[in-house]
């Protein structure tokens, strides 16, 4: 039986540590102002243009139900493309958090499932590495389809103006 081995992004939120699949990353960036949106959702922190189109910036502290991420020198952009099954269409987002960690390969039978009563649908397992603890999401559930739906319309406005 062979083993797939997956790479992972490791990044920092409010003290935890995070990993999403390298597939998923685009860019990772220096933090730079958002440019500002009115009657957005909580989470949704402004717009970027990357590559002649204006993508929602999303905290990631809000969107987890944690402290917003405080901008420093660490602070990143992590520029993701993610699918929605239930829309049926790709879509990227900028991510901001306290720091990008590192890259790690893992495979699958390292990760700890969670068990679907104790976890928010984004989170797919855990791992522990070097004595780190390690959430790895799943960054196509990370959104539920009212708020993609509402971040589409929220780009709408910005694109005709």
């Amino acid at each position: 039986m062979s083993l797939t081995i997956n790479s992972y992004l490791t990044f920092q939120i409010a003290g935890e540590l995070f990993g999403i699949n390298v597939a998923k990353v685009l860019e990772i960036r220096e933090y730079m102002e958002p440019k500002a949106i009115p009657q957005s959702l909580e989470f949704v922190k402004g717009v970027i243009e990357y590559q002649q189109e204006v993508i929602p910036v999303i905290d990631t502290g809000l969107k987890f139900g944690m402290a917003p991420v405080e901008i420093q020198a660490a602070t990143c952009m992590i520029i993701l493309q993610l699918v929605s099954d239930v829309l049926g269409k790709t879509y990227r987002v900028v991510v901001l958090v306290d720091a990008v960690s590192d890259v790690i390969e893992c495979e699958e039978s390292e990760m700890k499932t969670i068990s679907d009563d104790y976890k928010p649908a984004y989170i797919n397992a855990t791992l522990t590495r070097e004595d780190k603890f390690i959430y790895v999401l799943n960054a196509d559930m990370v959104f539920n389809q009212k708020e993609i739906i509402a971040m589409t319309d929220i780009l709408k406005g910005v694109k005709n103006k």
